[in-house]
């Protein structure tokens, strides 16, 4: 119950651990989130200032310089002026607005007929300079004017668009688009990348290519020469620290990463209590089993040592009988404890050998005239099918621990009256039993510490599930290797192979 209860606070302590720190995690995802987003929209603004800026800028300049001299140079002029004669490439065709008429040699009769209504309610009531702008005809034509001093007459002309890139250049080229108040004047034009397009995707102007650039953002030009033109604009992501502390957060994988690694570790955690529960299972089970295992002998050996000293035996046959169990008991005890010992030298590690040349039939023979007093018991039968020699580089101890095991293996698990079949054949040593038999998807657990089969369980045989792994254990030191395959009668055989 105490140990349940340990285990229990443990997995509810690894629990709550997983929780706290998955918490925290989100709250850091949510907060990182937060920050990117906010840096990104701070340097949207900026770019979307620079933008703005860049629009307002190149506007000005193309009326400043550009098409204000060609306007006030039409009005000194007492004629349409051709295009060669005005030589710039602003011009696409010039005209005159006087006493009602569109004069325009150049230009084509559909956009005559499309300015004359329009210069006429301008020449009925002339716009403030201030607020004179120019014709849009949808967004593929752009036209300038300027109305004479006497107000009679209006000359202007129309705007090759294209033409107006240069003027993004020269903006660009001039005065930074960010306030040089801002981080110090650090952040110059060359970190803001400019594409300028028409409304059909044609390039106007550009200054970097912007290909998939970060944070890039478009800015519709809604008035002046360039109304119907677009802006794309974007701030390199290497200034971003200089517009926002920090600049932006990387989007961390390293969050997920986190709880997906303590998620696991909780699983190992869990895991590993369970195999200790388990294991802690098995060993309260050993012990119970050693201790059933070590009753029976000693109680026999006290219970017929006290009839020899009682002196209540009534015939020397019986004296015999008693110091023949007593015997054979005392061998059984001694073979239980050689079993613990030698497993418990394997669990710490510290089981050695000490392979030397010796006779391996000699060796079964011997242990079988050895065990033959328990194989009595049960009414077992041992037959031996040895070569007359086999030597083979084996600790003597170990291996006779190894055939003790086997043989009391088929013993127990083998039915009473059997016949047990011990032999060497080339450098293999095997055991064949009468027995049940080992099913074939069990043969390679029953093996490991503490494995019994159900069955067996349920037949309430005596066994503590460490003699056949200390068998696989000494086998293993001497560099073989042990397996059980059907026996000749369907039992068990187990075959050790050095």
């Amino acid at each position: 119950m105490r140990e349940r209860t340990r285990i229990t606070f443990i997995v509810v302590l690894l629990v709550a651990t997983f929780l706290v720190t998955t918490f925290m995690a989100i709250r850091a995802q949510m907060q990182t989130t937060y920050h990117r987003a906010t840096a990104e929209r701070v340097i949207r603004d900026w770019t979307r200032v620079a933008a703005d800026e860049l629009a307002r800028r190149a506007d000005a300049q193309a009326g400043f310089y550009g098409t204000y001299p060609i306007l006030q140079r039409m009005l000194a002029m007492d004629h349409v002026p051709a295009r060669a004669e005005l030589a710039s490439p602003l011009v696409v065709c010039a005209f005159r607005f006087e006493r009602g008429e569109v004069m325009a040699p150049e230009c084509p009769p559909p956009r005559r007929a499309w300015l004359r209504p329009r210069l006429a309610a301008i020449a009925g009531h002339p716009p403030p300079p201030a607020e004179r702008a120019p014709l849009q005809e949808g967004w593929h034509h752009t036209y300038v004017y300027a109305i004479a001093e006497d107000g009679k007459s209006i000359s202007g002309f129309e705007v090759h668009r294209p033409a107006l890139g240069v003027y993004f250049g020269n903006v660009i080229k001039m005065r930074p688009l960010i306030p040089p108040s801002l981080a110090n004047g650090r952040i110059t034009n060359d970190a803001i990348r400019i594409r300028v397009v028409d409304r059909w995707r044609n390039v106007i102007y550009t200054s970097h290519d912007l290909g998939d650039a970060p944070l890039s953002l478009r800015l519709p030009i809604e008035e002046g020469h360039m109304k119907g033109m677009t802006v794309e604009a974007s701030i390199d992501p290497y200034v971003a620290p200089l517009l926002v502390f920090g600049g932006i957060p990387r989007p961390l994988p390293i969050f997920t990463v986190t709880l997906v690694v303590i998620g696991l570790l909780l699983f190992t955690a869990l895991m590993q209590l369970r195999k200790e529960r388990a294991l802690a299972r098995l060993r309260s089970d050993f012990v119970a089993s050693v201790s059933h295992e070590l009753r029976t002998p000693l109680t026999q050996i006290r219970m017929f040592a006290e009839t020899l000293l009682l002196d209540r035996v009534r015939s020397a046959d019986e004296r015999r009988q008693s110091l023949t169990i007593i015997d054979q008991e005392t061998r059984r005890l001694a073979h239980l404890v050689d079993n613990i010992l030698q497993f418990s030298r394997g669990e710490r590690g510290t089981l050695q050998i000490a392979p030397a040349p010796h006779d391996l039939a000699a060796l079964v023979r011997e242990t079988v005239d050895a065990f033959a007093p328990i194989a009595k018991a049960r009414g077992v039968t041992v037959a031996l099918e040895l070569p007359e020699e086999a030597i083979a580089d084996v600790d003597q101890d170990a291996m006779r621990q190894v055939i003790l095991n086997l043989l009391d293996n088929a013993v127990k698990y083998g039915p009473a009256g059997q016949r047990v079949i011990a032999g060497v054949r080339g450098r293999e040593l095997y055991v064949d039993d009468e027995g049940p038999g080992v099913p074939a998807n069990e043969r390679d657990a029953i093996f490991e510490r503490y494995r019994r089969l159900d069955r067996d369980r349920e037949r309430a045989i005596a066994g503590m599930g460490i003699g056949l792994s200390v068998v696989r254990e000494l086998v293993s030191l001497h560099g073989g290797t042990v397996r059980v395959e059907t026996g000749s009668h369907g039992g068990a055989r187990f075959v050790v192979t050095l």
